[in-house]
């Protein structure tokens, strides 16, 4: 029997749409086009996606949570105000969006593609027809991203960032193949959230490039298996379960319109094809547009994400393998971690001298310097790295508590915290801390990937790695000597890593201006040798032992 479904009216133009039950305000704005500011992922942290109810009352609505009640307070809940993460609708009701909720196309960044720098493309092209355009999309798990390319002129033209909002089933692949096996028709759900907000996306650049939409001929997709499986419509459930293997490794080829985009319904889509269940079409993507296979050998391909995907050159050819590195890296899992945009700590230093401590947050390009709401990813690295610089965390993790330091305070349960922003100078009015907790989330997350890399050493009987390159936004803006010093990477020198920014997305771009690296996708994807970590006899002896800071 086909269950009830709720009408929510959209106030601000009177668009009316059907909610599926069970849906949250959030994910149903999503669903037809709307999209929201969602900086901790519609996890009713962040407050940033506030909407009007119009004459609310308890029957039309799920009860505000405990974060609700928190952020809002009941003044601004009782006239109507609720968090649209938070907030399921029960029956019809009718809603304003707030401007300061919409989302924008300047709200995040990606990092830049910068390996096209060494491929001069449009001295490479030839004469193209004009109004040639294309589009590369990178479907990262936490960010995606779109550039519009002009296939004639060979550049890119304009891009764009957004949040995935496939995160409101989860930080990481493993949650989301994990809903989607125990609710196979969250498939759909999740296909559409990607469609939407590729869509949104396009629609953004279309606009602010002048050009018809039927300008754009192409689109070519790169992401982690698990997102190019949801975005094609096919479950991920096998990945999440031993041998993970993926339902397909080829590369797929078909009409816009047959899964719902409609900027052009007749543009080809391409994806370019994964390697396992875990090593997918975004590293391949990014192994092609850094030319590893030409590079010395020894030399490393890093992308951290909430997935790490390592490729390595040895000897005897490519070997990859990959870690759960989880979304630490990206600020999710932290107590106030966000992604990395305007408001985010990215990088703390701590005097030692005059116990002080300083920190510089990510702005917008408004000349309005905002306060810090939260942390991000590298600016969780860069603080941990100054506790142990200082010794205010010890080797095995834990908070100091002799060092006596002023910041160093238990939070309301007793557990040691150390404030980074005292509440008065936060844009919350709430102060922003590092936890014991999330001291423990990246020394798990840098003991898988720092796993993963001695593992590929050891079984190309190589020590160290000549030459490391960092992908991906976290890997292209982390500090290498903080890196160093958490002991996420081995004991290189900083000139010896290298951030190469989005390779994935520079992959991407480079096969829509030229079909010889779809070619070179293909050789790669099926000569790649495969290193299973879950499998291996050093494991977990390997992985207790990168627990530990240096």
């Amino acid at each position: 029997m086909e269950q009830p479904k709720q009408k929510i009216r959209i106030a601000f133009n009177g668009h009316q749409f059907i909610a599926e039950q069970g849906q949250t305000v959030l994910e149903a704005l999503i669903d037809n086009g709307h999209f929201l500011r969602s900086d901790c992922g519609g996890k009713g942290r962040c407050g940033k996606c506030q909407v009007k109810i119009h004459d609310p009352d308890l029957e039309s609505l799920s009860p505000p949570s405990e974060g609700e009640v928190k952020i809002l307070g009941e003044k601004q809940l009782a006239a109507g105000n609720r968090l649209a993460c938070c907030t399921t609708p029960l029956r019809d009701v009718s809603l304003e969006i707030p401007a300061s909720s919409r989302l924008s196309a300047s709200v995040l960044e990606k990092a830049p593609p910068l390996l096209l720098k060494k491929h001069i493309i449009s001295e490479t092209l030839g004469e193209r027809p004009k109004n040639n355009y294309g589009l590369a999309v990178d479907l990262g798990t936490t960010t995606i991203a779109v550039y519009l390319c002009d296939l004639a002129a060979g550049k890119v033209a304009a891009s764009i960032a957004m949040r995935n909002p496939q995160a409101l089933f989860g930080d990481d692949v493993m949650s989301r193949i994990s809903a989607i096996s125990t609710e196979p028709d969250l498939l759909k759900r999740l296909q559409r959230m990607a469609i939407k907000t590729i869509e949104w996306g396009a629609q953004a650049l279309i606009g602010s490039s002048r050009i018809e939409p039927t300008h754009i001929k192409t689109m070519i997709i790169v992401g982690n298996s698990t997102m190019i499986h949801i975005f094609v419509g096919q479950s991920p459930s096998s990945i999440g379960v031993y041998p993970y293997e993926p339902q397909f490794v080829e590369e797929k080829r078909f009409l816009a319109e047959s899964i719902g985009l409609r900027f052009n319904p007749k543009a080809e889509v391409r994806t370019l094809p994964l390697i396992t269940g875990f090593i997918g079409a975004d590293t391949v993507s990014a192994a092609i547009a850094a030319e590893l296979e030409d590079t010395p050998v020894g030399t490393m391909l890093v992308d951290v994400g909430t997935n790490g995907e390592i490729m390595f050159l040895g000897n005897e050819g490519m070997l990859a393998t990959s870690c759960a590195t989880g979304p630490a890296f990206e600020g999710a899992t932290i107590h106030h971690g966000m992604q990395a945009v305007p408001g985010a700590i990215d990088a703390v230093q701590i005097h030692t001298k005059k116990r002080k401590l300083s920190y510089s947050v990510i702005q917008n390009q408004t000349g309005k310097n905002k306060r810090p709401a939260g942390i991000c990813g590298t600016g969780v690295i860069s603080a941990v790295a100054e506790l142990l610089r200082t010794e205010i965390i010890s080797k095995d993790g834990a908070f100091n508590s002799k060092t006596k330091h002023p910041n160093l305070r238990p939070d309301e349960n007793g557990t040691p915290q150390f404030i980074l922003v005292p509440p008065e100078k936060t844009a919350e009015g709430r102060a922003i801390a590092l936890t014991q907790k999330d001291v423990r989330a990246v020394q798990l997350a840098k003991g898988a990937l720092r796993t993963g890399i001695e593992l590929l050493c050891k079984n190309t009987n190589t020590d160290l790695p000549r030459k490391i390159l960092l992908a991906g936004a976290f890997g292209n803006y982390i500090k290498p000597q903080d890196a160093l010093t958490i002991g996420m990477l081995p004991e290189l020198t900083p000139k010896d890593i290298e951030g190469v920014g989005n390779a994935a997305g520079a992959g991407a771009i480079l096969t829509l201006f030229d079909k010889r690296f779809a070619k070179k996708a293909k050789e790669l994807s099926r000569s790649t040798r495969v290193l299973d970590l879950s499998t291996h006899p050093d494991f977990q002896d390997t992985f207790i032992n990168s627990l530990a800071f240096p």
